[in-house]
């Protein structure tokens, strides 16, 4: 059956969680780092990862009982569904801005009823699965969703997003939020600032939570310079 997700359960009853935001392929960097976090996140859409670097992502993870999620490149089903077949806890769908596109996720990402996700096999455990309609079940209450705010559209929005059955949490894509807003490069301008507060708001009033109500993370990159200054440090 599905690993618990704690991302999910994060997403519901708020409690801290630790994780890294990997950018490249490194099983054994999460090895390594199983011990002090509790998921991982892969960047699917500007990190550099291929098929087989998402599935040994996702064995080194559960290997050491780490949930692990995965930003995709774009929303299409089948992008969603190659995703979760190698073995992802959760997708982070970017560039939502309409219901009609939410919906759309969630008809990929989860088994019906709630969705209509295809089963074709994934990893070869599916052999040993003795009953398919529990496993189905399972996986739609392990499987987290986030809906990711990176336009004007998508901050107006936000709410109806929220409100959205399976929408896990949402969180914002702050570089391409600022550049939507008339301010590139400066995710810290005051008026991207407050659209991010007005959105959260309307998240919140629906229900749901924003990434950074429950998760704290640092990218690996971070977590690299930050180590080696430190080590080497004169």
């Amino acid at each position: 059956m599905p690993a618990h997700n704690v991302v999910k359960q994060a997403a519901q009853d708020g409690s801290r969680i630790r994780g890294v935001h990997m950018t490249f392929a490194a099983p054994s960097v999460i090895e390594l780092l199983a011990r002090d976090v509790e998921f991982i996140y892969i960047d699917g859409e500007h990190g550099c990862f291929d098929a087989h670097d998402i599935e040994a992502a996702c064995i080194a993870a559960e290997l050491h009982g780490i949930t692990v999620i995965a930003r995709v490149p774009d929303a299409a089903g089948a992008t969603i569904t190659r995703f979760l077949d190698r073995g992802m806890c959760g997708v982070v769908v970017p560039h939502i801005e309409t219901v009609e596109q939410a919906r759309e996720v969630i008809e990929a990402t989860y088994f019906a009823p709630l969705g209509q996700r295809s089963f074709g096999g994934s990893r070869p455990s599916f052999l040993a699965i003795a009953d398919r309609p529990a496993h189905l079940r399972a996986c739609n209450a392990a499987t987290s969703l986030c809906l990711m705010i990176e336009s004007i559209a998508g901050i107006e929005a936000a709410g109806k997003l929220a409100a959205v059955e399976g929408v896990d949490y949402l969180s914002f894509g702050m570089m391409d939020l600022a550049q939507a807003l008339g301010h590139p490069g400066d995710p810290g301008h005051a008026e991207v600032r407050a659209a991010v507060e007005t959105a959260s708001t309307a998240i919140r009033a629906a229900g749901k939570r924003v990434r950074e109500d429950f998760m704290q993370y640092a990218w690996i990159n971070e977590v690299i310079l930050a180590g080696s200054r430190h080590l080497l440090a004169a």
